[in-house]
């Protein structure tokens, strides 16, 4: 793993691990607290994106699945008791995985695109010194 994948993926592990100690701190006590934790949910995605930068489709795939983990852990000790929350809760763990599967392939596109360019100026560059192409 380069650097900057290294970066990536430490940086999508400390938002993983800030948003779940924010979930697990703020508690459940009242309505405006309610919308924070919707926040705080959305902003699981930043983990998953970074993971799929990183690691592309396995790193969206695998980021996806720990914070479903993390947030699942979360609607069953804070939400336990509020049945009518939990449908749409459990819906974004479904959007974890959209996002880090289509964002992995976005990623991944691209990076063959990128290989596919950088390969055309290789060879051309080879090209112009003569240099055959093993």
């Amino acid at each position: 793993m380069d650097p900057e994948q290294s970066y990536q993926v430490r940086s999508a592990l400390v938002w993983a691990a800030v948003i779940a100690a924010a979930h697990f701190l703020l508690g459940t006590n009242t309505h405006a607290v309610h919308g924070l934790h919707i926040l705080l949910a959305g902003l699981f995605l930043v983990p998953v994106l970074k993971a799929a930068v990183a690691l592309e489709l396995r790193g969206g795939v695998i980021a996806a699945a720990a914070v479903s983990v993390l947030y699942l852990a979360h609607i069953l000790w804070s939400w336990r008791h509020s049945p009518m929350a939990n449908p749409d809760q459990y819906a974004m763990i479904g959007v974890y995985f959209v996002v880090g599967i289509s964002a992995g392939n976005l990623v991944k596109t691209a990076n063959f695109r990128k290989w596919q360019r950088d390969e055309v100026i290789r060879r051309s560059y080879q090209a112009s010194l003569g240099v055959k192409d093993k």
